[in-house]
């Protein structure tokens, strides 16, 4: 009785949440059915001459153990699928917390009779359920379609377990990162922009990070190549821009998913949630407008801006300052100037607030 009254409060919440995205909700898994079941469907049903082809090869393959070059393009549709969801929610997450902190339904949303994290939690069962039932119901149509294809004999179910529960897991760790930058930004504008820039940002900041350690002579181990550009074992660098590289679990080739990467997948997905949570029920009003909602937030976005600057103002000046002592006070007369220019900036950008 306990946890059917706990559901019976989440409805009208839920009906709040759907009523505000349905149009786009729906518009969800009908481009995704394009990206991903359209697609076989052109490969194994209609485009006849090319089908025989792809029976041919996929023999061959099959005989030769590589089932997946060729019936399945190796995942590539899949991997614009998961492309595709993790815009898809991130557009929802904008909804969800910048839209309605602009539009100012927000207060009238924490003047209601629910605890706010039950608000966030009808928010994010919404998205989840949208990305589960969009992935369900495509997964089985591409089920169907190659089961009256003519690759009918390679039909392989735990393929498509495999792409539907890793996908699953890329996309809900993405819209769980989503909703934390929305939890933590007071404007559209903010929350747009850093969604982008913490996508990108690990794995950028590895790569500033590296090239402004070469050029004070220190290098991290990377992968060694022969003269016919055959790579061997990756080494500690290659295995921390790997690790760090969220849109290289995105696009992902069915062949490289393995069990480490969709199990960093699942921890940020626990660790997005729990601290999106947190940060939604702490969430001051009163700074909405502002690029961030948190003194925390604030200090954590000043020193990662400060920094990132002042190494890119650092390759610059490496660029510019080629003097006699090397490379190295090139760039760390860039790296004082970056420093200098980009405090005083984002000192004064988070002193304003935004309309939008």
């Amino acid at each position: 009785m306990p946890s059917n009254s706990r559901w019976n409060g989440m409805k009208p919440l839920l009906g709040r949440e759907y009523a505000n995205a349905r149009l786009f909700i729906f518009a969800v898994p009908i481009v995704y059915f394009l990206i991903v079941v359209l697609k076989r469907m052109n490969n194994w049903l209609w485009n006849r001459p090319s089908t025989d082809t792809l029976v041919r090869l996929a023999r061959h393959d099959f005989a030769h153990g590589d089932l997946y070059r060729y019936v399945y393009d190796n995942g590539a549709n899949e991997a614009g699928g998961r492309l595709w969801l993790l815009l898809a929610v991130f557009v929802l997450a904008l909804v969800q917390l910048g839209v309605e902190r602009r539009n100012g339904s927000q207060e009238l949303l924490f003047s209601l009779p629910y605890s706010r994290a039950r608000v966030f939690l009808s928010k994010w069962l919404l998205g989840a359920m949208m990305v589960t039932g969009t992935l369900l119901i495509c997964t089985l149509a591409d089920v169907v379609v190659m089961a009256v294809s003519p690759a009918s004999d390679y039909v392989r179910l735990d393929y498509f377990a495999a792409q539907f529960g890793y996908s699953w897991l890329v996309v809900l760790a993405g819209y769980a990162c989503a909703l934390l930058v929305g939890a933590v930004t007071g404007s559209v504008a903010s929350q747009t922009i850093l969604t982008w820039v913490l996508a990108a940002f690990p794995i950028g900041f590895f790569l500033l990070l590296d090239a402004s350690l070469n050029v004070q002579g220190i290098q991290l181990p990377r992968r060694t190549h022969d003269g016919f550009g055959n790579s061997y074992t990756p080494l500690l660098g290659d295995r921390i821009q790997d690790a760090l590289n969220f849109i290289g679990y995105a696009s992902l080739s069915y062949t490289d998913i393995v069990w480490w990467r969709a199990l960093a997948m699942l921890v940020l997905l626990g660790a997005g949630l729990l601290l999106a949570t947190g940060a939604y029920v702490r969430n001051r009003v009163e700074n909405n407008g502002k690029l961030m909602l948190f003194k925390g937030g604030e200090t954590v976005l000043r020193y990662a801006v400060v920094l990132c600057a002042s190494m890119i103002a650092g390759m610059v000046g490496k660029g510019l300052f080629r003097l006699g002592a090397g490379e190295w006070l090139g760039y760390d007369i860039g790296f004082v100037l970056g420093c200098v220019l980009s405090a005083f900036i984002i000192r004064r950008l988070l002193r304003m607030r935004f309309k939008y």
